[in-house]
């Protein structure tokens, strides 16, 4: 694609994609003023201090520095590169892109992230005509059918079978020009330790993990019965990849994602026939974790298509006890977000697949009326057994337990109007009602326990094994943006009738800052070329998230001072460029003078130069009488 293509692609896409709606899928947004605020997804945020702009398309967040346009926060929010942003927002703006140039000749890379997502596809093929037509795949078809699993489930959730044998993925990739470092990296076949190849997934019921745009990047099989070895595990899902992080993704959320729309949440559940049999049913808002528990990197996922979930947990005790310890966790990642979280514990010993195909997903729908709020799923945990009256200090660690969850639900407190405050005052009522206590006791001793907990934060950053742990090396300090230099961008993205004074009297080489220098550069070329730089032709003309950023808060800081006097800000401008040209000149002379790299006769020219821009300077300086 032509450069100029391109930055027509990305000015259609622009166009057409309201930035407030695409982060508002991410973030939960309110309107404030002219713009929009939310807690910024990249820091631990207390206080909404991530702006969105939708008359200048940008966001911007302070304390992190970070700000750019829609192609930057997908960038940033899904971890991808360019080209996989553009694409995605082409997609979803309805803009056709042209296909990317190469180079004559130009072979492609076989790791690039499209040909190892190619690389999958093709492997799920291969899995899925296996299950339909292998004679030895019989095993995994009776299996699905005792799980009631038909047909059209199978063509839906692409689910396959690999065979239980050492290489056949890696026989059928040679013949159809896989490299094994492909399918390594990709996690269908490992590497052994004395050589050569072994396939991952042999003798297993294949599930295809696929992200949020239906493109498979992994695979979480489940061994079956007549092939199960020793030492093998029930599951094993896809190791980390390119394409696969087990915390990020959750399986089936491509197929759920129009129903999440419709039924105004989410169902969260641990297992893949859990899932299947749910949509199976018409219950397709339903979803999995893959192997690990509903944690932080899933909150930027599940919030671009709802902020309410509901998570179902199985019958069994070790399941349940699991969500326990992680709850006060969950409770405080989620409030800080703004999502509502559910539960739903179904009887003992039934799981979501039981219940659905046993009763039907009517006698579910009705247990999902019973979801809990979360916290009060956690009152409930601590007091279940815990009778009126009982021993005072069973009572204690109740109200402790309690108490301790909702400190980290508001480590530093909330607002009046937060909805997280309204409903912690909802709950020490709840708790002071069934213990009989006093609510100011309740609050004083809540006041105690996050007290507690900020200060054992603050004082566990070295750790008790700090002096056995490696140094950390500093980082590079970043080169700081000097307020000149600012001031210039800022003047160039919003006094553009001042293009032709600047370019003939500043140049390249007295901006400081190489990202300021290279904006100026863009805007110059620009200005050549017969268009007037401006803030939105400046971010089309760039993918540099720096560079974007950077245009973001000079042109919000910018836009402040409009009504300033423009000309004298360009003369002080000059003025400034001059003093700091001058003083450049005086620490080279000084150090010069000081290193005897000069002969007396330059040495008394220099000191007579430096002496005369000391008198002018000081003569500039002096006030006059008015």
């Amino acid at each position: 694609m032509s450069l100029s293509s391109l930055q027509d692609a990305k000015e259609q896409i622009r166009q057409a994609i309201d930035i407030v709606d695409l982060i508002g899928g991410y973030i939960a947004l309110r309107r404030q003023g002219r713009s929009f605020v939310g807690l910024c997804p990249w820091h631990d945020d207390a206080k909404p201090s991530f702006t969105v702009n939708p008359d200048r398309q940008s966001f911007k967040c302070w304390p992190c520095d970070v700000g750019g346009d829609i192609f930057t926060f997908v960038m940033r929010a899904e971890g991808m590169e360019f080209r996989e942003a553009l694409e995605m927002l082409a997609e979803r703006a309805g803009v056709s892109l042209a296909p990317a140039d190469r180079q004559q000749n130009q072979a492609d890379n076989p790791f690039e992230r499209r040909n190892l997502l190619k690389a999958m596809a093709w492997a799920e093929e291969q899995f899925h005509q296996c299950l339909l037509r292998s004679p030895g795949a019989e095993p995994a078809r009776r299996y699905l059918a005792d799980r009631g699993v038909n047909e059209e489930s199978i063509a839906t959730f692409h689910i396959g079978f690999s065979p239980n044998e050492w290489d056949w993925m890696l026989k059928r990739g040679a013949t159809a020009n896989w490299q094994p470092a492909v399918l390594e990296r990709v996690g269908l076949i490992g590497k052994r330790e004395a050589g050569g190849y072994y396939d991952r997934f042999r003798g297993r019921l294949m599930f295809s993990i696929r992200d949020s745009r239906a493109r498979t990047i992994a695979f979480g099989g489940r061994v079956l019965p007549e092939f199960k070895r020793d030492n093998d595990a029930k599951y094993v899902n896809s190791p980390e990849t390119p394409l696969f992080n087990k915390s990020s993704e959750l399986y089936a959320l491509d197929l759920a994602r129009d129903a999440i729309a419709k039924e105004g949440g989410v169902l969260v559940m641990e297992g893949y026939t859990d899932v299947i049999m749910a949509h199976q049913h018409g219950v397709k808002h339903a979803v999995a974790v893959l192997g690990t528990a509903l944690g932080e990197k899933h909150v930027p996922l599940i919030r671009r298509f709802t902020d309410k979930i509901t998570l179902v947990l199985d019958g069994d005790a070790a399941g349940q006890n699991r969500t326990l310890d992680i709850l006060d966790n969950l409770l405080a990642l989620f409030v800080a977000h703004e999502v509502e979280l559910k539960i739903l514990s179904l009887p003992e010993g039934a799981d979501p697949c039981d219940v659905i195909r046993s009763h039907g997903s009517d006698e579910f729908r009705r247990l999902l009326t019973q979801s809990v709020d979360a916290l009060e799923h956690k009152i409930n945990a601590v007091t279940k057994g815990l009778a009126p009256g009982a021993a005072p200090h069973q009572s204690a660690q109740a109200v402790e337990a309690i108490l301790a969850t909702l400190a980290k639900m508001l480590p530093t407190g909330a607002s009046a109007s937060s909805t997280a405050f309204v409903r912690e005052q909802q709950m020490l009522v709840q708790v002071a009602r069934r213990f009989g206590l006093g609510e100011e006791t309740l609050r004083t001793r809540l006041k105690a326990v996050r007290q507690a907990a900020a200060s054992l934060v603050r004082s566990t950053p070295l750790g008790r094994n700090a002096e056995q742990s490696a140094p950390v090396q500093p980082k590079p300090t970043p080169q700081k943006l000097s307020a000149w230099d600012r001031e210039l961008l800022e003047i160039v993205l919003c006094q553009g009738d001042l293009m032709d004074a600047l370019l003939e009297q500043i140049h390249e080489e007295d901006v400081e800052h190489p990202i300021a220098r290279q904006i100026y550069a863009m805007a110059a070329e620009m200005y050549h070329d017969g268009v007037t730089p401006t803030f939105a032709s400046l971010m089309n003309a760039t993918e540099d998230a720096a560079v974007k950023n950077l245009l973001v808060g000079c042109d919000e800081v910018g836009q402040l001072k409009l009504n300033a006097d423009v000309q004298k800000r360009f003369s002080d401008l000059l003025a400034d460029r001059e003093r700091r040209h001058t003083e450049a000149r005086h620490r080279m002379t000084v150090a010069e003078l000081k290193t005897n790299q000069l002969d007396s006769e330059q040495a008394d020219r220099a000191l007579v130069a430096l002496f005369n821009d000391l008198k002018r300077r000081q003569a500039g300086s002096t006030p006059t009488d008015g």
